[in-house]
């Protein structure tokens, strides 16, 4: 018996080391749901703490509570990262965590900036950037990875604040005149906003509805709405200000380049084949722009006569030529609408209720040369605004380097040049609060794609 007792008390043995390191394994694979609260060492609890996974994946943020939950496994190594304070790296090794931060004795998070060199804005080298939008709450970006498609919402700091998974077909950032920020795709747009704990995705809408009736609000002062209008075949632009208190509308300023009169030719015969008036239907928001140019309108044959027409047209290579939509942009800010009639070569300021102060003469988009040519002349039709500081820029690009312009908005002239020289063909330029922004193709690559990484850099 007692032999009998020694050999299964031995057999025991046998089979639990066996077992163990098999029930040790199973531990590790076990997923778990880990409570965290993160806060420094006095107790204080700190929200808007970003935890990493060891593939640089972020997996969670902490409330105003200093808490959040995170899906890991036993052994899994994560780091918490916070602006102010210094990183830390943990194990998980139960399903409770608490981690105390020590905060930063130096903090110089522009340090590299300051010399004028260009540093990741963002700098996850496991993602690429599909778009991104920068204003005074903060920036907004849509990144991908191999797994994910995901739009976050970083302070002007880069640090993370919140993260949400969107559709992979939303890859495009609207800011509208008010200042919200649109999520966009080909065939829907949803305003997001973030609430100081998450992401959220409200008001879904038909992209064509979004186009008729959003985009073209320019300009939001106390008193007015400045709506834009192309006419002539997109050789005119209309600004026109609706009063917000007796809802009076009138032209205020109206952009058009030399071929406009070719233009309104084009648009008459669109009337006498009855296109216009369908056109017109689409845009209820804006007053008769027929009734505006002294046009009269006759029969309707409706979306077929549209779209006939649209192709005739689109096959002309005259038409196509002559008819590239002029660029004048309206902006506002520091109390004065300023509206860019570059065709014209004027600045007209407007008082925020819409009285005309004054018209300036300006050059910069212009060769010194010979006024009208296009021909060496490499300026991008684009004007940027850094609304924050109240400066403007004009971008120019030669040999795949960009120049911005600083303009002098009382005078029309240049202020400043600033070459962008260590990245060739940037794309998307903003600015804001005196920092240029830019996505690159970087070397990388990720399942085929071209890789967008997001740069940043203080003008000097």
């Amino acid at each position: 018996m007692k032999k009998l007792s020694f050999l299964y008390a031995l057999l025991v043995i046998s089979v639990l080391f066996v077992l163990s390191p098999v029930t040790a394994s199973a531990q590790n694979d076990k997923v778990l749901n880990v409570n965290v609260i993160v806060s420094d060492s006095t107790g204080k609890v700190l929200k808007d703490v970003a935890i990493y996974n060891s593939k640089q994946n972020l997996i969670g943020i902490t409330n105003n509570f200093g808490t959040t939950i995170i899906t890991a496994h036993i052994g899994d190594e994560v780091v918490f990262s916070h602006i102010s304070y210094e990183p830390k790296t943990m194990t998980i090794s139960d399903e409770n965590m608490l981690v105390i931060l020590n905060a930063k004795t130096n903090i110089l998070p522009e340090a590299e900036i300051v010399e004028n060199v260009p540093h990741l804005a963002y700098s996850n080298k496991q993602v690429w950037v599909s778009d991104y939008k920068v204003n005074n709450a903060g920036m907004y970006l849509i990144f991908d990875n191999n797994s994910e498609h995901s739009l976050i919402f970083l302070s002007h700091e880069q640090d993370t604040m919140a993260k949400a998974k969107i559709a992979e077909k939303y890859d495009y950032l609207y800011e509208d005149a008010f200042g919200n920020i649109h999520l966009l795709s080909k065939d829907t747009a949803y305003q997001t906003f973030y609430d100081g704990e998450k992401l959220n995705m409200l008001y879904p809408v038909d992209i064509n509805t979004f186009k008729q009736k959003l985009m073209p609000v320019q300009v939001i002062t106390d008193s007015l709405l400045v709506l834009q209008r192309y006419a002539s075949m997109w050789q005119e632009i209309l600004y026109i200000s609706v009063n917000r208190n007796n809802k009076e509308t009138k032209v205020l300023a109206d952009c058009y380049g030399p071929t406009r009169e070719w233009g309104r030719t084009y648009y008459r015969d669109m009337v006498k084949d009855g296109v216009i008036d369908a056109v017109q239907k689409e845009n209820p928001l804006f007053p008769n722009i027929m009734e505006m140019l002294g046009i009269e309108q006759t029969n309707t044959f409706g979306d077929d006569a549209i779209e006939n027409t649209y192709v005739d047209f689109e096959s002309s290579q005259r038409a196509r030529y002559r008819l590239q939509p002029i660029f004048s942009p309206i902006t506002f800010f520091n109390d004065t609408i300023y509206v860019f009639d570059l065709e014209k070569d004027k600045l007209i300021k407007f008082t925020e209720n819409g009285t005309f102060v004054k018209d300036i003469d300006i050059s910069f988009h212009r060769t010194t040369y010979r006024k009208n040519s296009r021909i060496g002349n490499n300026w991008d039709k684009n004007i940027i605004i850094d609304k924050a500081l109240g400066k403007c820029y004009a971008q120019f690009t030669k040999d795949g380097h960009v120049t911005l312009k600083e303009i002098d908005l009382q005078t029309g002239t240049t202020k400043k040049t600033i070459e962008l020289t260590h990245h060739v063909f940037p794309e998307n330029i903003q600015i804001h609060n005196g920092i240029v922004y830019y996505k690159f193709i970087d070397v990388r690559q990720t399942v085929g794609r071209d890789c967008r990484s997001l740069y940043k850099m203080q003008l000097k």
